[in-house]
């Protein structure tokens, strides 16, 4: 082991020089190198020995560089140190387990991970002699000089995709740091094999060499987004993916081997007899049925597949679309060259439209990967190159989030009107809890408080009501004919849907008080109670008669049990409407009312839950509804009450926070002493890019309100900002 430390100390010591000299400063001479001659990085390595960075090394007599010879993690480290001309400290321990206080490298690994460029691996080892693969200098590049993707010099790799430095890596192409292999026309980049001395120094050349051409300051470019706080996994400690050992190329390595292993072999041993399995908050299974790895240096013992709920892992921030557990799947550090996951998605109603993600801690970002569906066996599966947490995303979902939030705003300012669905229940027990028919009162005193502009000019509308019609034989039957009103433009508006057993819509959206309120005197008191009938309704209400320049808003009013067995489409429904932007207001008329599923209601899109305990007290609970439905700070703290208690709060990355803060008297809710405007920041508009959105979306180039300056949970005490 000693000779071994020895050896590493010469080797560095020599290829890299310690000099912490301006690299703008005079030239060195350069020496002649034996085998540079006729070697592709000729010129690059002699520009580093000209900047006094790289020296090299005696060998038989002879000054090397050794172009061809790998390069492991700490030498590429002190190269880097040295070209930033980063300040050195004796440090007088070490932030890693394996790397020795007597380690020759140990002040410039701690040099880099002070300035944020690296924070180790996913155990908390940073692996300091292992080779640095290709992709892990892209990343120590691109955060050491703090790069931007740079418009216009777009590449394309046809190996990095999902892969976990695939962001790193075109960054670093687009500032024409790494090039790639181009083979039948295709381009590569080779993200795990193991850099050369040569492809490290060419990396640094090129970068240097462009900051000379545009006379930019690497010191003073305008610095990337902060790295996250928490310590991120994978090969250059800078980001969630990546198998936990960089090494050299698994697929040369004669001790790797490929691992299969079908539903049955997977129970017997990564399950330990029992299937691996799990569920989201919405009992939306999956079960894990293939695996499949390619050269892997492992063992089974080292394979770990574990389903979570998204509760545990994302706590109080949502991801818009997420279906089933988050999936945690680990090699214990054992490196491969692919794994394919195979689950059992049968039981999924939007199994269809899936697609398989990865959170990027350093990116802050979710990255798509490809992912197949088998309709014949009912499964989907996605590949990937590295350790790391995976989710399943509705691609709809995904997008319609951005959309609802979209919705919110006009030209920068919030959108002031409504288009309100009044769900009412026509149900026979509401002829006892509501004999006055006082819920028709109170719906009908809302519908001619609409708000409107006066100022706006006039326009034709077109709305679809019910007409009672009396046929001698057939008795009373409705008709939906339609009429046309003259209302103003800037208006709200009004729906009004009937359900018992089954659901009518009796007028769809209006600005004309009256239409509204005669369709609202149809309503009768009959059937049973089909709850989600009525949900199910409004959505497609909106999806066919709303105006995407109003909010959406509905209020469901309901005295009983709902009659019918609430299902899996059911639940994913209400994910459905908060994600298209539709916030549903519960009211539970008596205590008979089914109050636990009309709080899951509310909850699951944004909304709240009221408790009426007469129907004399209908009128003012509703216009209390009506009034927390517009924009308003009452509290004072500098956020809209419409993001802190009904559509919740986006970040730039699509995740939503559904906060519990109080509008009215929450300034600090969680009492941390940070307001909740400090804890949030200022909601900003964003242009939506084309890697936030499923592919060939429309919304590429729209703005949205998002909360782009988070920094604490405004409703936990124990996270508070960051100084």
């Amino acid at each position: 082991m000693l000779r071994k430390a020895v050896t590493a100390v010469s080797i560095a010591s020599l290829v890299f020089g310690s000099s912490l000299s301006c690299i703008a400063a005079a030239d060195n001479p350069v020496p002649a190198f034996d085998d540079l001659e006729g070697h592709w990085s000729k010129s690059e390595v002699e520009y580093l020995v000209q900047k006094g960075i790289v020296d090299g090394v005696q060998q038989n007599g002879q000054q090397v560089i050794l172009p061809d010879k790998s390069i492991t993690r700490a030498e590429y480290i002190k190269l880097l140190v040295s070209a930033r001309q980063v300040k050195l400290n004796e440090p007088s321990e070490s932030s890693f387990p394996d790397v020795a206080s007597s380690h020759w490298a140990l002040k410039y690994i701690e040099a880099a991970k002070a300035n944020g460029w690296t924070d180790g691996y996913e155990d908390g080892t940073f692996k300091p002699d292992n080779q640095v693969s290709r992709a892990e200098i892209a990343v120590l590049m691109v955060r050491s000089y703090n790069l931007r993707m740079q418009e216009g010099n777009p590449v394309v790799f046809e190996d990095t995709a999902g892969h976990w430095a695939n962001h790193y890596v075109n960054t670093a192409a687009s500032n024409k740091i790494v090039e790639g292999d181009t083979v039948n026309g295709k381009r590569y980049f080779y993200p795990e094999k193991a850099a050369t001395r040569a492809e490290g120094m060419a990396m640094l050349t090129r970068y240097l060499k462009t900051t000379e051409t545009a006379g930019k300051d690497p010191k003073k470019e305008t610095p990337a987004p902060a790295p996250s706080p928490t310590p991120a996994p994978g090969p250059s400690g800078t980001t969630s993916g990546g198998s936990s050992d960089s090494g050299s190329d698994s697929s040369s390595d004669s001790g790797t081997q490929q691992v299969t292993l079908d539903k049955d072999a997977i129970q017997n041993t990564l399950g330990g007899g029992k299937p691996v399995e799990g569920t989201d908050e919405l009992n939306n299974k999956i079960a894990l049925v293939g695996l499949d790895l390619s050269s892997f240096g492992g063992s089974l013992s080292d394979i770990s597949v574990k389903l979570e709920k998204p509760n545990t892992v994302f706590s109080q921030l949502s991801v818009p679309g997420l279906t089933g557990p988050v999936i945690e799947f680990s090699t214990n550090g054992k490196s491969f060259a692919s794994g394919t996951l195979t689950f059992n998605v049968a039981e999924l109603s939007n199994k269809q439209n899936l697609a398989a993600a990865y959170y990027n801690e350093t990116t802050k970002r979710f990255e798509f990967l490809p992912t197949v569906y088998n309709a014949d066996q009912g499964t989907l599966s996605f590949t990937t190159t590295h350790n790391s947490k995976y989710v399943l995303i509705d691609k709809t979902s995904w997008e319609q989030t951005f959309r609802a939030h979209l919705s919110t705003v006009v030209d920068g300012t919030y959108k002031p009107y409504i288009d309100f669905a009044f769900i009412i229940d026509s149900s026979g027990s509401m002829g006892g809890t509501d004999p006055k028919d006082l819920r028709k009162t109170a719906v009908t005193s809302l519908v001619y408080g609409l708000k409107h502009d006066a100022a706006s000019p006039l326009k034709t509308e077109t709305v679809t009501v019910a007409k009672s019609v009396y046929e001698e034989g057939q008795g009373v039957h409705f008709e939906y004919p339609t009429v046309t009103n003259q209302v103003y433009s800037l208006s709200d508006r009004a729906a009004i849907i009937d359900f018992d057993n089954s659901v009518r819509t009796f007028a769809t959206f209006s600005a004309h008080s009256s239409t509204v309120a005669d369709a609202v005197y149809h309503i009768d008191s009959d059937g049973g109670t089909n709850i989600f009938a009525g949900v199910r309704e409004a959505v497609k209400l909106y999806d066919t008669y709303g105006d995407s320049g109003q909010r959406k808003i509905a209020l469901l009013l309901t005295d009983g049990q709902n009659n019918y067995a609430t299902t899996q489409d059911d639940l994913n429904l209400l994910k459905e409407a908060f994600e298209k932007g539709i916030t549903i207001i519960t009211m539970g008329l008596s205590s008979q009312a089914d109050i636990s599923l009309l709080k899951q209601i509310a909850e699951y899109t944004g909304g709240m839950y009221f408790q009426v305990q007469t129907a004399e007290d209908l009128q003012a609970y509703f216009k209390s509804a009506l009034e927390n439905s517009y924009h308003e700070d009452k509290d004072q703290d500098g956020l809209d009450d419409f993001y802190e208690k009904t559509t919740g709060m986006m970040l730039e990355n699509g995740m939503i926070i559904r906060t519990s803060t109080d509008p009215v008297t929450g300034k600090d809710t969680d009492g941390d002493g940070f307001t909740d405007l400090e804890e949030m920041g200022e909601p900003v508009d964003m242009v939506v890019t084309a890697d936030m959105v499923p592919a060939d979306s429309t919304l590429v180039g729209k703005t949205v309100k998002v909360f782009k300056n988070f920094k604490s949970l405004p409703t936990d005490k124990n996270d508070v900002p960051k100084p």
